[in-house]
């Protein structure tokens, strides 16, 4: 490919205009190939293998091939460099650049983003890309050329040519005759012959040269000798020096020369360049920035004002041209006052109530934060939540003022409507609560009034059934007998049943006071009083030691006397009775806990276990009202805890309860 010289400003590979980059089939003959490279004006073309890029081919590999087998036989694959070097879109050209010097090659291969092979970048694209003429002219050809031309006569075969370029590394070979140059071989030339299949070995250079080959001497700059090859379309120019050849002069000699002399000077070209990118996208970025940054104020429903350092205004949106009402007003560096003039009439006093606040504002470096009630154009109020943020200079004086303002009427009036139903629910609640506190107080007094007064005739069928059985026994049947004494019997049992009545409202109606309880010494004494009761039976009673708690000593001793009555009672048909009273923590509050090894109950009966009167066991199994259990709830719903059961038939119970915080 010759040399461009216009200058592109590129800074890497992404930025050289990508040429279309011939791929050719690795299996494809070598010849074919080379033909192909030819038909294109290519210098090197991608080889693929199943999809795949296996390498590159260039005039230069070609050549290398045909000096170790026969170009007829040649396939592309086995032709083809198989480790170029690489680069991508983000490789700096300065790297490309050492890439090429390092390799001592002629091309790149550019892959893409996932690695693929895309393109091959030249030399002479890379010299373009770098600014060639920024420095080409400051030197001569002289001082650039390959000071020795290397040489064979007219008579030389092909193959001698090619060895001696590959041997020194050089892409051309000048034919003399007479000691005159005569024309010039060159690595074009011989892909030429190859793409023709043409047998190599013994073609004399002088049929096969390029004739007649351009000059140019010593003290030309190399920026006319790189037009002249750009013109010509050709790689490689004769040097000479008052008409004698002293050298050859190619593109790479260009290229490779930058390497120890312009490394500075293209350094300075390229940051120069990539300043100017920089600049140039930093500028986009602050219009593209600015131009967002203008469609979000102006989407955002919040009002968004921008005043500077003297309160004039220099940005708002359309919700803060309704709220003010400047709508198709010029407000742009005018201040509150001057802008409440031409304001519409009803909302002119909404920008008196901004103003009043900026210098409250910008004493609050944080930002200062209200609530204000403005009217609207159609005479009803809005609240608004508006913050002014102030931004200061580095040296501290003012820059800008910031407010936003958010419309909060919906909340505003969601709050107010709250807040009264609150208001009307505490008043029905509170005068719900002191007529369920006042029935409850009458069901109380009633409860203990008929409870009362139900003891003193009771008192009387007792007396009287027992009078009648010991003074007229002898004058009744047995079977009357029986029935008086079922009588009897029902009135004690009835009398108990009220005094557990009686209990259980004097509980409910007592006050609750507490006081740090020793729950242990409770216990034990309740347990000492029912062994001394019924001291025939045998009870392992366990109590843990050291159980305090804050509550009321008369209460809680009602609740330890059921429970622990309970399970002295529910245990007398077990032979090894035992009976636990202990603590335990239950995530963060104490729970105690009374069980036993007595009879058990069913616990799918369990929701009426706390229910007055109700038992799981006849009287005659087990003595009681079904009362106790019912205080015991109402204790320790009194103190703020609950009371739970675990329990299975034949497997004893066990009641946890907790008395609150």
């Amino acid at each position: 490919m010759p040399l461009h010289l216009q200058h592109a400003p590129s800074t890497t590979l992404g930025d050289i205009p990508s040429p279309i980059t011939l791929r050719l089939a690795a299996e494809m003959p070598l010849a074919a190939a080379l033909c192909a490279l030819l038909d294109h004006h290519a210098s090197g073309a991608i080889v693929m293998c199943e999809e795949r890029c296996v390498g590159i081919i260039t005039e230069r590999s070609a050549a290398r091939a045909c000096l170790e087998a026969d170009p007829a036989s040649l396939m592309l694959g086995e032709a083809c460099d198989a480790n170029p070097p690489v680069g991508h879109a983000s490789t700096d050209l300065r790297e490309a650049y050492r890439l090429l010097v390092r390799h001592g090659t002629r091309h790149i291969l550019l892959h893409d983003q996932a690695g693929e092979a895309s393109s091959l970048i030249s030399e002479s694209a890379l010299l373009s890309a770098l600014g060639m003429e920024h420095f080409a002219h400051l030197e001569t050809v002289g001082s650039v050329m390959s000071p020795r031309a290397h040489t064979l006569p007219a008579t030389a075969t092909v193959r001698q040519a090619i060895r001696q370029m590959r041997q020194h590394n050089i892409g051309c070979v000048v034919v003399e005759s007479g000691g005159d140059p005569v024309g010039v071989f060159t690595f074009h030339d011989l892909t030429g012959l190859l793409a023709r299949s043409v047998r190599i070995q013994d073609i004399p250079l002088a049929s096969v040269m390029t004739r007649n080959p351009l000059s140019v001497p010593t003290s030309a700059s190399v920026w006319s000798a790189a037009q002249a090859m750009q013109q010509a379309g050709i790689r490689h120019l004769l040097v000479t020096r008052d008409k004698r050849l002293v050298g050859v002069l190619s593109e790479h000699d260009i290229v490779t020369s930058l390497e120890g002399r312009y490394v500075t000077f293209l350094r300075e070209i390229i940051a120069e360049q990539e300043q100017e990118l920089i600049e140039q996208r930093v500028r986009f970025a602050q219009r593209e920035g600015e131009e967002r940054l203008r469609r979000i104020i102006e989407a955002s429903p919040d009002v968004i004002v921008v005043k500077d350092s003297a309160g004039n205004w220099m940005v708002t949106n359309g919700a803060g041209l309704t709220l003010f009402g400047l709508t198709g007003q010029d407000y742009v560096g005018q201040d509150e006052l001057t802008l409440s003039r031409i304001a519409a009439p009803a909302l002119a006093s909404n920008l008196l109530h901004c103003a009043a606040t900026n210098e409250r504002a910008w004493g609050a470096p944080e930002g200062y934060r209200y609530i204000e009630r403005l009217p609207r154009a159609d005479g009803s109020f809005s609240y608004l939540d508006f913050i002014k943020k102030p931004v200061f200079n580095q040296d501290g004086s003012r820059q800008m003022l910031v407010v936003v303002g958010r419309d909060i009427t919906d909340r505003i009036l969601a709050e107010e409507a709250v807040q009264a139903l609150n208001t009307s629910l505490e008043e029905r609640v509170a005068r719900r609560t002191d007529e369920l506190s006042a029935t409850l107080a009458e069901l109380e007094s009633f409860s203990y009034s008929v409870s009362h007064d139900l003891r003193t005739p009771l008192r009387a069928i007792e007396g009287f059934s027992s009078l009648v059985m010991d003074e007229h026994a002898d004058e009744l049947s047995s079977e009357a007998l029986g029935h008086l004494g079922r009588v009897r019997e029902a009135a004690q049992r009835m009398a108990s049943l009220i005094d557990d009545l009686l209990d259980l409202s004097r509980h409910i109606r007592k006050p609750l006071l507490r006081r740090n309880t020793d729950l242990s010494a409770t216990a034990l004494s309740i347990a000492q009083d029912m062994q001394h009761a019924d001291p025939e039976r045998q009870v392992h009673i366990d109590i843990d030691s050291d159980m305090h708690a804050e509550c009321d000593p008369v209460l809680m001793r009602t609740v330890l006397e059921n429970l622990i009555g309970n399970a002295w009672k529910f245990t007398r048909p077990t032979s090894d009775a035992t009976i636990h009273f202990g603590s335990r923590m239950d995530k963060d509050e104490t729970e105690y806990f009374v069980t036993d090894n007595g009879v058990g109950f069913n616990l799918a009966d369990a929701h009426k276990l706390f229910a007055p009167f109700q038992r799981f066991h006849t009287a005659a199994e087990f003595e009681g009202s079904g009362i106790g259990l019912a205080t015991v709830h109402r204790i320790v719903r009194r103190h703020g805890g609950h009371i739970r059961a675990r329990s299975a038939p034949g497997e004893g119970t066990t009641f946890f309860f907790t008395l609150g915080k």
